[in-house]
């Protein structure tokens, strides 16, 4: 009998002590500052992995625009959540071999994605450096060769996930602060689909994307 008394003891601390910390944790939620922030900037991005024979990747430009939900439970800490719109791809450069002349095709692959990111940021002052990872959806994706388009979305899968390491400075305006951010980006994952197996595909090859991201916005506390 003294035994159950004993477990039922232990039971109702353990409890107590579940409480007390869930409490605590709620009360630092409360406490939490939490800001928003809109920005727009560039993508400079190529592909990574193998690519097609006799061939090789090359950089290309596009717009990145997204908002960030920012949940600050220390001073320095920062947890964000980052929906974002991005035009990412890459060319792919075919050398050829046509008797002593060389000659380079240059295709260029086009890809729209919707995102969502969770990141991870540390402030130092001004600064402030993170990591974080992101889910994309894949909206359209068109080769683009000698000024026509093809569309090729059935070229690739229907996501992407990518890690990514930034860095950025914060100029504090009375409240809000405005912000400029560079980031590395590395795809996690091959896109290409499975689904086509055809060689004589140029754009067929092992993909994953790079590249960096340049990015300006403001910081609004709510």
């Amino acid at each position: 009998m003294w035994m159950n008394n004993i477990q039922i003891s232990r039971m109702r601390k353990n409890n107590l002590l579940i409480l007390v910390l869930f409490s605590l944790a709620l009360s630092n939620i409360a406490l939490a500052q939490v800001q928003m922030s809109v920005w727009g900037g560039v993508n400079q991005t190529s592909f990574g992995g193998n690519p097609p024979e006799d061939a090789g990747y090359g950089d290309i430009r596009g717009l990145a625009v997204g908002a960030n939900l920012d949940f600050q439970p220390t001073e320095d800490f920062v947890i964000s959540l980052e929906p974002t719109f991005e035009q990412k791809g890459s060319t792919i450069d075919i050398h050829l071999e046509e008797g002593r002349e060389d000659t380079t095709l240059k295709f260029k692959v086009k890809q729209n994605y919707f995102g969502l990111g969770l990141m991870f940021k540390i402030n130092a002052g001004n600064f402030f450096v993170g990591s974080g990872i992101s889910a994309k959806l894949l909206s359209s994706a068109t080769l683009e060769f000698e000024s026509e388009e093809t569309d090729v979305k059935d070229a690739f899968i229907n996501y992407d996930a990518l890690a990514f390491f930034n860095i950025g400075y914060k100029i504090p305006i009375g409240g809000p602060s405005l912000f400029i951010e560079l980031r590395y980006i590395q795809g996690l994952i091959n896109i290409r689909s499975e689904e086509s197996e055809s060689d004589t595909e140029i754009y067929l090859s092992n993909f994953k994307t790079t590249g960096l991201r340049l990015s300006t916005g403001i910081m609004i506390p709510l």
